[in-house]
């Protein structure tokens, strides 16, 4: 991968990252009982991990999820992974003159694609979910 394609993937990977942050918060509002702007007032304020944990447990209690088990384990690991393009990446390279044929890059390469690759998977279908706990409850 050269490095104008890095730079693309984890731009998009940041940005799967956000989108899911997002749609996670929504659908907990939706799903709580009471007034949906109320309730993701107080959501906005949770971490991501928080939010996640109190939507599996919300999503699993009436034992028909909407998000399997494996997704909710990735989204666990998510704020490690979206942490680590933020803020160490880059530095696990960069600083090698000769980066580019470096086995930090080709390592970082690899980590970005695979989780790239599921990001996007899991963004898909957190969406999909929102879009249907929004109908399925009404809201916005």
């Amino acid at each position: 991968m050269n490095l104008d394609e890095f730079h693309n993937i984890i731009g998009k990977t940041i940005m799967h990252c956000q989108i899911i942050e997002h749609d996670i918060k929504r659908i907990y509002a939706s799903m709580l009982k009471g007034d949906y702007y109320d309730n993701l007032i107080k959501v906005e304020k949770w971490s991501l991990g928080q939010t996640i944990k109190k939507l599996k447990e919300l999503d699993f209690s009436d034992k028909k999820p909407y998000l399997s088990a494996s997704d909710y384990n990735f989204l666990m690991q998510m704020t490690e992974k979206r942490n680590h393009w933020c803020h160490e990446a880059y530095q696990n390279f960069i600083y090698n003159k000769e980066f580019l044929n470096s086995k930090e890059y080709l390592d970082e390469c690899y980590k970005l694609r695979r989780d790239y690759d599921r990001l996007s998977q899991v963004s898909k279908n957190v969406e999909d979910v929102r879009i249907e706990i929004q109908n399925k409850y009404g809201r916005v």
